[in-house]
């Protein structure tokens, strides 16, 4: 529900009844600039509709995604551990080589869908 401040010496209510046309039509929904996201990866607003720059809102979204899709394929392969400081590098281990392949992937997939994303949500530059 809408809130409109309460006018002196009345009793109307400060909830507004009624949504106003425009509210109405376009339902409740957010305008958004870069999506916040649930540990799923999904959206967490009402009807997002993106606003400002679309190539800006194209990039945060990969990279937002990006990093969340590689943190979440880290997660699943707890236990790889990291090189002691101060060891030589050497081949990469295929452990770690297979979990880096999975983060490519699991990256790559998470930029396509903020590029969908943005692109079928994306409102112009908001005026």
């Amino acid at each position: 529900m809408a809130t409109t401040p309460k006018k002196e010496g009345t009793e109307s209510s400060v909830l507004q009844d009624k949504p106003t046309a425009s509210a109405a039509k376009a339902g409740d929904h957010d305008r958004i600039v870069m999506a916040s996201r649930r540990a799923d990866g999904s959206m967490d607003q009402t009807a997002p509709e993106f606003i400002g720059d679309k190539d800006v809102a194209i990039a945060a979204a990969k990279e937002q995604l990006g990093q969340q899709a590689a943190s979440a394929v880290d997660v699943a392969a707890r236990g790889v551990s990291s090189t002691p400081e101060g060891a030589a590098p050497s081949d990469p281990d295929p452990d770690v080589q297979a979990l880096k392949d999975e983060q490519d992937k699991a990256i790559a997939s998470a930029e396509s869908q903020a590029e969908r994303e943005v692109r079928d949500l994306h409102q112009g530059l908001g005026g």
